[in-house]
């Protein structure tokens, strides 16, 4: 009984450890290379049904691995964050499961070649796109984002953003399970060859387009502060003005040697809401006299524009944003930006007017209102588009930005709900594909986590300063910043629960290798599939082997005749 269910079941567990290894915090990203093979070999000729179920459970295992930092929210939401936790990767597996029955039904009715190294790849591609789209997207896991330490791979996005990374990546997998499933020996070989064959010219191709980034004579320099405030003090009124204060002063200490041209701080740094007005064409906001007063001080000490996160309200509707504002180098406001892909559960509660009782079992921290659109913004001569936390995960939104006339790309964020757990250095690598499929620089600012600078070929500088602190104190009793200390040896793990900075060149954009690519492949991808099935339908299956003639492992072994 129990040899007979881990040959069943064992190789989709498998498939699901291995993928889920190769992303952060692991990082062992030539895993995914091979992952998937368990699985497709096992599935190999078996039933839609079987499929189906077999690659459910892999889905569901490699997201209870890849997303188990949301366990973290327990503290935050109670029991019902690990209910949410269960149920969303669940839903995550429900995609793999009906790529599976497609897979199922596709296998038999194919040429092997096209059946593993189109058909399935173009499956695995459009699963992804449909991860990443529907109900408000959550395209977290998607295979290209566990490519982030290979540059060379991930030169690729560039041409056909993640999906073309994800297409090769299922491509390579399905060749090497057929190989291994395979019973001719010339059949091996060729599938064996092709595979590895694709791995190699990814890896070659990728590497020739890997460039050196351009800075000019005078750099633009940006400035970044990541505070590492906790949670609760986020959400104590009495620390509001002390985190506006330390942030400032941590900023004094940066500017100290340099003349940055733009300060980044982080999402959410400014708590309490302020008011926009837009008198005669120009903008008016109202903060707390408190913070606007640290603001105006900031401002009038340093003179350069200062960009950061902050709480909205909209007097005349009531609505609450999540925002992002430009400051002039005389603390004038020049842009405001209000968050426009608001997270589920985190920031409201999706369908929540219908199904009142939603709300009771998976509580959002708050219900905040969506923004109507995206915006750039400008700042010392250089254009930017800004995504405030969870937009990161959203391509079409960076390819707006950068169609917009954005040189550049800064993400906000606060993580800090999240510990010290992979959801940092996760979320770190899906910036950097942002940076590599747009070809624009990324400025990467967080209130806990990694804080730094994306070059436009996914290259990442770390910010490497520590700030020490002085003996005057806020007026709630806290240290206020003295100065900022280089690191020794910097690293990305040993920044994630410390308020460290740095001042950081910003390059300029770089030409992609298809200016439409990105974009428009996964429509290619979706071209593919349904040529395939086409193909499929008007070829009907064809019969499958009879059981007594397989090799001992059944569909292990089976490539079929």
């Amino acid at each position: 009984m129990i040899p007979a269910l881990l040959r069943a079941y064992g190789p989709a567990v498998s498939t699901g450890v291995l993928l889920a290894l190769a992303f952060p915090r692991f990082s062992l990203f030539w895993l995914a290379w091979a992952a998937l093979v368990p699985l497709l070999a096992n599935t190999w000729r078996t039933s839609v049904t079987a499929a189906a179920g077999r690659f459910c459970l892999a889905g569901l295992v490699f997201h209870l691995i890849l997303l188990h930092w949301l366990v973290t929210n327990v503290y935050w939401a109670g029991g019902a964050a690990l209910l949410g936790y269960v149920l969303l990767s669940l839903v995550m597996a429900l995609y793999w499961a009906a790529a599976g029955a497609a897979w199922g039904w596709l296998q038999p009715r194919l040429p092997v070649g096209v059946a593993v190294f189109v058909a399935f790849p173009a499956l695995w591609a459009v699963m992804e796109k449909l991860q990443a789209t529907l109900f408000t997207g959550f395209g977290w896991s998607a295979a290209a984002y566990s490519q982030g330490p290979n540059l060379a791979v991930l030169q690729w996005a560039a041409l056909g953003g993640g999906t073309l990374i994800a297409f090769g990546i299922a491509a390579a997998n399905a060749g090497l399970a057929a190989a291994w499933a395979a019973r001719e020996a010339r059949r091996k070989v060729w599938l064996t060859a092709g595979s590895i064959g694709l791995i190699v010219a990814a890896h070659v191709v990728g590497y020739m387009w890997l460039d050196e980034a351009r800075y000019g004579e005078e750099p633009f320099q940006a400035a970044m502060v990541q505070p590492n405030f906790s949670q609760q003090m986020k959400w104590d009124a009495q620390f509001y003005e002390a985190m506006v204060e330390i942030t400032a002063d941590a900023s004094r200490a940066l500017a100290a040697d340099t003349s940055p041209d733009l300060f980044v701080w982080p999402e959410a740094l400014i708590m309490p809401p302020f008011i926009l007005r837009d008198e005669e064409e120009e903008l008016r906001i109202s903060f707390e006299p408190g913070i606007g007063r640290i603001l105006q001080e900031f401002a009038e000490d340093i003179g350069a524009p200062v960009f950061t996160g902050a709480q909205r309200r909209d007097p005349a509707t009531g609505h609450w944003y999540n925002s992002s504002h430009l400051l002039d180098a005389e603390g004038y406001p020049k842009a405001v930006y209000d968050k426009v892909h608001l997270t589920p559960f985190g920031e409201y509660v999706p369908l929540g007017d219908y199904l009142p009782f939603v709300d009771q079992i998976v509580p959002a921290i708050g219900e905040l209102h969506p923004g109507e659109e995206l915006k750039v913004m400008e700042a010392s001569g250089r254009t930017f588009g800004p995504l405030i936390c969870f937009e990161v995960l959203f391509a079409p939104m960076a390819e707006k930005l950068r169609n917009d006339g954005a040189d550049f790309l800064v993400v906000i964020t606060n993580l800090g709900w999240f510990g010290a757990s992979a959801a940092l250095e996760q979320e770190l690598d899906i910036a950097r594909l942002r940076a590599v499929e747009t070809r624009l620089p990324l400025v990467h600012v967080g209130n806990t986590g990694i804080t730094g600078v994306f070059d436009p070929y996914g290259r990442f500088h770390l910010a490497q300063q520590y700030f020490r602190a002085g003996p005057v104190e806020t007026g709630q009793g806290l240290p206020r910043i003295e100065e900022a200390v280089p690191f020794e040896a910097p690293t990305p793990g040993a920044t994630q629960d410390r308020r460290i900075g740095g001042v950081l060149p910003v390059a300029e954009a770089g030409e992609r290798v298809l200016d439409y690519g990105p974009p428009l492949f996964p429509y290619v991808a979706g071209i593919l599939l349904l040529l395939t099935a086409v193909w499929a339908l008007v070829r009907g299956s064809r019969p499958s082997p009879d059981p007594s003639e397989l090799p001992r492992g059944g569909a292990w072994r089976s490539l079929g005749e």
